[in-house]
């Protein structure tokens, strides 16, 4: 438990500045060990034929949001400096399922690294460069020598004039030879890492993460629309013109469609009459530091919305980048902190000082809102009367497992959805277990559902008639459980509903 406490704290913490050491005080870099797995290269890189570039080694879990967030400022980096600096992320996995290839694969695919990765499964580069977050930032100069590290969001200008003051040092021939760079083939299929799924009494709406786009067909397997261009930018407009970015949670209500739009920061809504586009919060731009509420709701910064709940004129949000839940007002505009501190923490209490840990579910009935806290595997409840938040199940960051069992002992790992089967029964997208749960409110038991097929990181759940509909992210598809008959069938989306997929 010390060692778990300790890294708590550190990964809390952030490097605030990138002190460079003198020339003469730098120490050699480590060699990339042997029989690592790499992934968008043909052959494992050398630090020897990264001599006379600037190295940046970019240390993360794919789990964690903050990681995320700072992809586009890697991207950046590589087309400011193209090849003067090789960037590597080395993957060093908190999660037990974050350890497989297939899954990092996935996830690589899926927010489109162009660099190599590494998957430093037994932390070896982590201990090696006395690392102690994700993400952090590791510069290793043209001369091979390790010359600093720096933590956390937000570092881009920090590593720019880094790297500038490298290559300015450097007094050798740079290496301007490219890097044997092999990016993942783009996925062929009609659905590509659906991330969310919701239904009402006309439609099924799905989020086409990896496409882009939103999917809406009727419950006889009919498309209706598919919204979106594909190309991943915030634009509004008519449906064919339309654009979002890495779509998540979805909501249906009063003839609209309202759509997590994570990858843009934004939350869209999206008339199903003229099937008009419009950004309803949001201004495009990731928030840096504490997310603080405007006037008007399309000027304020939100960081990574992943899901949304809809009580009357009040739509949650489950601001899964601030670790906190959200309001917005559809009446009024008013676009408030509902709960969270925005510490990354399992701490329950007055909603006002509760902490969660990356919400990216939300369950709404009756006087209650349940929340999937995803980076501390735990399932979370909101007393909307008393304002009260409680842990029903979870222990903290560190502490997961597939168990049943009790409230008390049960763990999940990295849930990412929850939705109300009934008053008494919730059921658990628990994505890394790649299993749905049941959580028995009444006995306060958990168990697991068997479904007969094996899940690839469900992310999403929603219930309708009798059934439940579960996003089984990288099998690319939507299931339906008919939760009176337990039988299991796949919604079949249409061929015609195939997105573009290739390059943009």
């Amino acid at each position: 438990m010390r060692f778990k406490l300790i890294i708590w704290i550190l990964v809390m913490t952030c490097s605030l500045t990138f002190g460079l050491a003198k020339a003469s005080a730098r120490t050699n870099s480590v060699e990339f060990p042997a029989g690592l797995p790499w992934l968008n290269v043909t052959e494992p890189l050398t630090m020897q034929q990264l001599k006379g570039k600037v190295v940046l080694l970019d240390f993360w879990t794919y789990g964690c949001v903050n990681c995320i967030h700072v992809i586009p400022d890697l991207h950046k980096l590589e087309q400011k400096y193209g090849n003067q600096l090789a960037v590597i992320s080395v993957h060093s996995p908190k999660f037990e399922n974050e350890k497989q290839l297939s899954t990092l694969t996935s996830i690589v695919r899926r927010y489109g690294m162009q660099h190599a990765v590494v998957n430093d499964v037994e932390f070896q580069l982590w201990r090696s460069y006395a690392v102690r977050a994700w993400p952090t930032f590791v510069l290793i100069g043209p001369d091979g020598k390790y010359v600093g590290q720096t933590s956390g969001e937000g570092r881009y200008d920090v590593l720019d004039q880094a790297i500038k003051q490298l290559l300015a040092e450097f007094k050798g021939e740079p290496n301007l030879t490219p890097l044997p760079i092999q990016l993942l083939d783009p996925l062929n299929t009609v659905l590509a890492a659906p991330g969310a799924v919701t239904a009402d009494e006309r439609y099924i709406a799905i989020s086409d993460t990896l496409h882009h786009q939103i999917v809406l067909m009727d419950h006889q397997g009919k498309l209706v629309k598919r919204l979106g261009t594909g190309i991943a930018e915030l634009k509004d407009g008519h449906s064919d013109s339309s654009a979002f970015s890495s779509p998540q949670g979805l909501v249906l209500a009063n003839n609209a469609l309202y759509v997590a739009d994570t990858g843009n920061h934004a939350i869209r809504r999206i008339d199903l009459t003229s099937f008009q586009v419009s950004t309803i919060a949001g201004n495009g731009e990731l928030a840096q530091g504490r997310l603080i509420p405007g006037s008007t709701p399309t000027e304020v910064s939100l960081r990574s919305p992943w899901d949304l709940a809809l009580d009357n004129n009040t739509l949650y949000i489950a601001m899964a980048g601030s670790h906190q839940i959200w309001t917005l007002d559809l009446k009024s505009s008013a676009l408030n902190l509902f709960a969270g501190t925005g510490q990354e923490a399992l701490l329950d209490g007055k909603r006002q000082d509760a902490a969660f840990n990356q919400p990216s579910g939300l369950a709404l009935r009756g006087n209650k809102l349940w929340v999937a806290d995803a980076e501390a595997s735990a399932v979370r409840q909101i007393d909307l009367s008393s304002g009260k938040v409680d842990t029903l199940v979870g222990q903290g960051l560190f502490e997961f497992g597939l168990k049943d069992g009790g409230f008390k002992r049960a763990l999940l790992q990295h849930n990412k959805d929850v939705v109300a089967l009934d008053k008494n029964t919730l059921a658990v997208a628990d994505t890394y277990n790649h299993k749905i749960r049941l959580l028995d409110l009444d006995k306060q038991q958990v168990m697991t559902l068997s479904l007969g097929t094996e899940l690839n990181e469900p992310g999403g759940l929603a219930v309708f008639n009798g059934e439940l509909f579960i996003a089984d992210t990288n099998n690319n598809r939507i299931l339906r459980w008919h939760l009176k008959d337990q039988k299991l069938s796949e919604v079949q989306v249409p061929a015609s509903a195939k997105a573009d997929t290739k390059p943009k």
